[in-house]
């Protein structure tokens, strides 16, 4: 194993610790790269994803297209779409390629759990349902050691007793949480 993949399997132990102890998963990081306040809704199980049309159809195309891999069943917080236990890879399928950041924290949040508990460095990867299309996401140590930050920032995020504020973005019209925000 080289020196990088040394340091992300350590950088990967040390976000599992954090994780476990925070309860988190792997949408929570998705969330945070989008929105803070949506990251705390989310932690704080305040959820109006039924109301969202958008959401509800990448429900029923997600569960159409794919089926998820069972072989992960047991692990906690892990529920990737699909791992290829030999090249130690694992697939997040999406329905686009929008916020493409956000969806590679949560696929890159898969990839160090498995590195954390396989002593192994994982990859990652998003594919878009519908176009065979697959996207790579790296899974550098610098990429560890953002998502150590996110996963400690998220704890704190966690014990704040209310949202904090959120400037108006792009993606509010669209997010499920819109209803609370006030940016419909």
């Amino acid at each position: 194993m080289g020196s990088s993949e040394t340091r992300i399997v350590g950088l990967a132990r040390t976000f599992r610790e954090i994780v476990e102890r925070a309860e988190l998963h792997g949408l929570l990081f998705q969330h945070l790269e989008l929105c803070e306040r949506r990251a705390w809704f989310h932690l704080n199980r305040i959820n109006y994803a039924h109301l969202e049309e958008r959401m509800s159809l990448g429900t029923v195309s997600h569960e159409l297209h794919k089926t998820r891999d069972r072989s992960v069943e047991g692990l906690i917080g892990i529920a990737p779409d699909r791992i290829d236990w030999k090249e130690r890879r694992v697939i997040e399928a999406k329905g686009s390629a929008g916020a493409r950041e956000a969806v590679s924290r949560q696929s890159r949040f898969y990839a160090l759990m498995l590195s954390a508990a396989t002593g192994q460095a994982w990859s990652a990867g998003n594919e878009i349902i519908g176009k065979k299309k697959m996207l790579e996401v790296s899974v550098t140590p610098d990429d560890a050691e953002e998502m150590v930050r996110m996963a400690r920032h998220l704890e704190g995020l966690s014990e704040e007793e209310a949202p904090p504020m959120a400037d108006q973005k792009p993606i509010c019209a669209s997010c499920s949480y819109r209803f609370l925000c006030g940016y419909t």
